[in-house]
C-alpha cells in the first residue's frame, strides 16, 4: 500500500530536485582552512597510516583518491593532506544549506547531512524555471555558505531520476532528465551507476539475462515480476519516473563501531571503547525515544573476529545494556583485537513513561536519564561512567545526529 498513489499517478517532467553537495567534508575543511584549497585533501577520523579516509577532495579524487586505507592513499599520492574528521562542523554547514533551502522553498526533505530533495510546485514544474532555481542555489550557496562550496543539481520526474540525474556531472554539475529522454540516459550508463544497485543484485539481474540499464528497462513488468518478485514491480515503474521512493522507514537497529587505534589494541583498551560504545548507543536510543529487546557485539582479531547476539528485555537504559554486552564477551577467545562494534535491535517507540515494578530497573533508567540530562545541559562527557574513564575521548562522533554538542576544533 506504501506505493499506490504514486503508481496510480502518471510521472511528469520536472517534478523533484536533487542537491549534492560535492566532496561535502572535505570542501568544509578546505573553507574554514584557506591553506588546503587547491590541494588534495582526506578526511579520516584516525589520521595515522591505519586509518580510514571517509571523504576526499575535488583534487584528491581527480588523483585517484577514494574511501580507502590512510596509509594506501598516501602512497598513491604523496602530498595528499590528512585531516581528522569534524562531524559538528560539517553539521552547522548542513544547517546553514538548510537556511539557504528555506529561503527558496519550504517544500525540501534533507537524504542526509550532504543531500536534499527538493518538490518542485506547479510553479517551478518547466524547464526553465526548475534550472533557474538549481543556478540560484549553487550561487546563494557560495555567497551564502562558503565561496569553496560546490554542489551538483538534478532535476527529473521523481526523487529517483533527480539524483541519477544528479550524479551524472561532478562537481559543480546541472542535469535534467525528462521522460522522453530515458532510453537515451540509460543507454550511457551501466548497472553499478543505477542508485539502489549493488554487486550483488548486478549478479542477480545477470543470472536472468539483463547485463545493462537499458534492458532493466525494456523489460516487461511480468518478466521482472517473475525475475525479482515485488521489486521487480518497484524497479519496473521506478525506472520510469514514477514516485515510488517517498515512503518513510523506521530505523530497525542503532549503534556504534570504531576501528582500535595502536594504544587501545588489547582487552582492557578494547573493553574501554565498548564501554564508550554502550554510552553513546544508550544516548541515542533514549534521545531517539526508542526501546530495544536484542543486543549484538562484534570483536575483530587478525584472522578471526567473535560475534553474538541475543534477544533480552525490553530495556533504554545504559547498565542494561552493559551487562548484557560483557555477559556475552565472557564467551569472546581475546587476542589482538582492531575493531569493535555494538547493536540494538527489535526497536520500539516509546509512547510514554510506563514506571517499572521492578525497583532496581526503575532505578537504572533514571540514572541514564540523569545523565542524559546533564549531559544535554552542560555537554557530552560531562558525566560518564568511571568504567568508561581510559576511553572516554576514543571513538569521537563520526556522523551528528541531531544538533551537534560537540567541541569544534580549529
Amino acid at each position: 500500500m506504501l506505493y499506490t498513489m504514486g503508481i496510480i499517478i502518471p510521472p511528469k517532467d520536472y517534478m523533484a530536485l536533487f542537491l549534492d553537495m560535492n566532496s561535502f567534508f572535505a570542501s568544509v575543511e578546505q573553507q574554514v582552512k584557506p591553506i588546503l584549497r587547491g590541494k588534495p585533501v582526506g578526511v579520516a577520523p584516525f589520521t595515522g597510516d591505519s586509518g580510514c579516509i571517509i571523504a576526499a577532495s575535488k583534487e584528491a579524487k581527480e588523483r585517484g583518491i577514494k574511501i580507502g586505507r590512510v596509509g594506501e592513499a598516501k602512497k598513491l599520492c604523496p602530498d595528499l593532506q590528512i585531516v581528522e574528521s569534524r562531524p559538528a562542523l560539517y553539521m552547522i554547514y548542513h544547517k546553514e544549506i538548510k537556511k539557504v533551502i528555506e529561503s527558496f522553498t519550504p517544500y525540501f526533505t534533507p537524504l542526509s547531512i550532504d543531500e536534499f530533495i527538493l518538490h518542485l510546485t506547479s510553479r517551478e514544474q518547466n524547464c526553465d524555471a526548475a534550472v533557474k532555481l538549481g543556478q540560484d542555489l549553487k550561487t546563494a550557496i557560495r555567497e551564502k555558505v562558503g565561496d569553496y562550496l560546490t554542489c551538483s543539481i538534478g532535476i527529473g520526474p521523481s526523487r529517483f531520476l533527480a539524483k541519477m540525474a544528479g550524479e551524472r556531472k561532478k562537481p559543480d554539475g546541472l542535469t535534467v532528465v525528462q521522460l522522453s529522454d530515458l532510453s537515451k540516459f540509460y543507454a550511457n550508463l551501466s548497472l553499478l551507476d543505477i542508485t539502489g544497485i549493488n554487486y550483488r543484485m548486478e549478479a542477480q539481474l545477470n543470472f536472468c539475462k539483463i547485463y545493462s540499464p537499458t534492458d532493466l528497462f525494456n523489460c516487461s513488468l511480468t518478466r521482472l515480476r517473475q525475475s525479482l518478485n515485488h521489486p521487480g514491480r518497484l524497479w519496473y515503474y521506478r525506472l520510469r519516473g514514477y514516485e515510488v521512493d517517498g515512503h518513510i522507514t523506521q530505523n530497525k537497529t542503532i549503534g556504534h563501531s570504531h576501528v582500535l587505534v595502536p594504544e587501545f589494541r588489547s582487552r582492557e583498551g578494547a573493553e574501554g571503547v565498548i564501554r564508550k560504545l554502550i554510552y553513546k548507543v544508550g544516548s541515542r536510543l533514549r534521545e531517539e525515544k526508542y526501546s530495544a529487546t536484542g543486543v549484538s557485539v562484534c570483536v575483530s582479531f587478525n584472522g578471526g573476529g567473535f560475534h553474538q547476539s541475543k534477544k533480552v528485555e525490553r530495556f533504554y537504559d545504559d547498565a542494561t545494556l552493559s551487562e548484557h554486552i560483557f555477559l556475552m564477551l565472557r564467551k569472546c577467545q581475546w587476542k589482538k583485537p582492531f575493531y569493535v562494534s555494538i547493536n540494538v535491535f527489535g526497536l520500539t517507540r516509546e509512547a510514554g513513561e510506563q514506571l517499572s515494578f521492578f525497583a532496581e530497573t526503575e532505578k537504572k533508567r533514571s540514572i541514564s536519564k540523569a545523565i542524559d540530562s546533564i549531559n544535554d545541559k552542560f555537554g557530552p562527557g560531562t558525566v560518564y561512567p568511571a568504567s568508561m574513564y581510559g576511553a572516554k575521548d576514543s571513538a569521537p562522533d563520526r556522523i551528528s545526529f541531531g544538533s551537534p554538542k560537540y567541541e569544534i576544533r580549529h
